[in-house]
């Protein structure tokens, strides 16, 4: 009888001593857990918005170099044949990018006032860079516009630069690569191509001439 309580009371004493070991290592780890918690937080960099005309996706990379210089692109809103309404000449923005300029895109509609104000600022952006160095090009998203309005638009408004309406295949490659925001004349839709081939989605929204001209010389002009 001694001898079995000994061994009960032995084993109560591996019993507690057990316990109290596991539970010192949970309360560690635990301490260790929450210590780590704020640490990992504290260290992530805020997020901001970025302002009016910043950039804020880049969709493409460098892309082969042309034989005149420029770059060649591939994309199909790029090699598309498309036709100047001021000109009736056919023309691919490919074709200003191999020829080493930086272009800008604006997708725009006749009735969207908030675009007349953007071209006003490309415009005066333009008199302050080399002409050789710089394209725009405004694509009317808007399909009941026609190329006749489209082309007194421009002249009417002293635009010189070059506009084409959109069709249906382009529209939807635009759509593809860039999102269904660039289908809305308002949201102020400006995309840049360096003369690296670097296609750059500028923030939505209005960009005043000294924002377009700091565009046009990050990306080579």
């Amino acid at each position: 009888m001694r001898f079995s309580s000994s061994i009960g009371r032995r084993r109560s004493a591996v019993a507690w001593i057990t316990i109290a070991l596991v539970t010192a290592a949970c309360g560690a780890a635990g301490g260790q857990r929450s210590a780590a918690g704020p640490e990992s937080t504290s260290s992530l960099a805020p997020i901001t918005s970025p302002a009016a005309g910043a950039v804020t996706t880049q969709s493409a990379g460098p892309s082969p170099v042309s034989a005149t210089g420029g770059v060649e692109l591939a994309q199909p809103w790029a090699t598309a044949v498309l036709t100047n309404v001021r000109t009736g000449k056919p023309f691919r923005i490919a074709d200003f990018s191999a020829s080493g300029k930086v272009v800008f895109i604006e997708t725009m509609a006749i009735w969207c006032t908030s675009c007349r104000a953007q071209q006003y600022e490309a415009v005066a952006a333009f008199e302050r860079m080399d002409p050789s160095k710089v394209e725009w090009v405004a694509i009317d998203v808007e399909r009941d516009e026609s190329p006749a309005a489209l082309a007194a638009y421009s002249v009417s408004n002293g635009f010189p630069f070059t506009y084409v309406v959109a069709d249906v295949n382009l529209a939807r490659a635009l759509a593809d690569a860039f999102g269904d925001v660039v289908l809305s004349p308002p949201s102020g839709n400006v995309i840049v191509i360096g003369t690296d081939g670097r296609i750059t989605q500028t923030q939505r929204g209005h960009k005043n001439a000294d924002e377009l001209v700091a565009l046009a010389r990050a990306n080579g002009a």
